[in-house]
């Protein structure tokens, strides 16, 4: 990743700030959280902002609370397993963990000196990536993209641990997958029986990306525009969602997973039919949306970090993720 993503660096601290004048320009994208969703924003902070009809159940839990803080907090918002838990702080799954039972959450808890969410889990079968910019002064859908998770299938006489060492999409991830299911891995899986190791929609976990432009379509910008236009925080972002079906999707039935800012890449690169050319172009295409955003609202008066500033928000956002795995006192 820090490979692919060397050419977009220089573009957005050296071409990016040549032409804005401003180093941290992409924090004026959108002012109202840190580094316009670069580093450091809070998603508790951002899930708040959203319609109750629209997100998880979710309770943030701070890395000083001890065990009976948890509990209180966990039976006063009445949750039950499983649930999923994932710092407040950090991306790209990052820590995101499926937790199936009480002795698993306390197990994660006792591993990570952090502020994490407990968010309701949501097992509806599509998952879609949204993003959407206003740089033209009108809302747009620059992209759709389906997440499908990884699958692996029994044979009958293989472990858990052995199929997933034999797949070619969770070879290459096969330490990020295995902690998402380490208490399963021995298990032989039945003949015919389809399993989904990980629920983390991410390409480091082994999901893979469909491009689902097809979908954009008047009904579907409407009503992400007006849930956009309720949250009042972003005119760049991804919304990560999930729905029963594509007709609840294009009647704006969905639940928002989470919402990044700038930081939101656009992940429908990743559908196999796009070679790197063409990635490129897009990743550069997307920055280009948020520079002219960040442009106009600069003119408009909106105040970036300074140097000093901006490089102490990203410090904290790497000594948050840095601390997040050490484990409690």
């Amino acid at each position: 990743m820090e490979f692919l993503y060397l050419p977009l660096t220089l573009y957005v601290f050296f071409i990016g700030s040549f032409k804005t004048g401003k180093l941290f320009y992409f924090a004026a994208a959108n002012p109202k959280i840190p580094l316009g969703g670069f580093a450091n924003d809070s998603k508790f902070s951002i899930i708040k902002n959203i319609p109750v009809e629209f997100k998880p159940k979710t309770i943030l839990i701070s890395k000083n609370d001890n065990i009976d803080n948890l509990k209180y907090k966990f039976q006063d918002e009445d949750f039950s397993f499983p649930l999923f838990a994932k710092p407040d702080i950090g991306e790209g799954g990052f820590l995101a963990r499926k937790i199936n039972s009480w002795d698993e959450l306390l197990n994660y808890h006792s591993k990570h000196r952090m502020d994490y969410l407990i968010q309701e889990f949501i097992d509806y079968p599509l998952e879609f990536s949204i993003l959407i910019h206003n740089a033209e002064c009108n809302f747009k859908i620059s992209s759709i993209t389906e997440r499908k998770h990884l699958t692996i299938n029994g044979d009958g006489y293989s472990s858990i641990e052995e199929l997933l060492s034999a797949d070619k999409r969770a070879k290459f991830r096969i330490k990020n997958i295995k902690k998402q299911c380490e208490s399963q891995l021995k298990i032989v899986l039945e003949k015919g029986k389809t399993l989904q190791p990980t629920s983390v929609g991410n390409w480091d976990y082994g999901a893979i990306y469909i491009e689902r432009t097809e979908l954009i379509n008047k009904a579907t910008i409407d009503s992400l525009e007006n849930v956009n236009k309720t949250i009042n925080l972003f005119n760049y972002a991804r919304y990560d969602i999930k729905c029963n079906s594509v007709e609840d999707f294009l009647q704006g039935k969905m639940k928002i997973l989470e919402i990044n800012g700038v930081k939101g890449e656009p992940i429908h690169i990743y559908d196999s039919k796009y070679n790197l050319h063409e990635a490129y172009k897009e990743i550069f295409k997307h920055w280009g949306f948020i520079m002219q955003i960040s442009k106009r609202n600069i003119k408009e008066g909106i105040v970036c970090p300074n140097f000093i500033q901006g490089f102490d928000m990203l410090r904290k956002h790497y000594l948050t993720k840095k601390t997040s795995l050490i484990k409690r006192k």
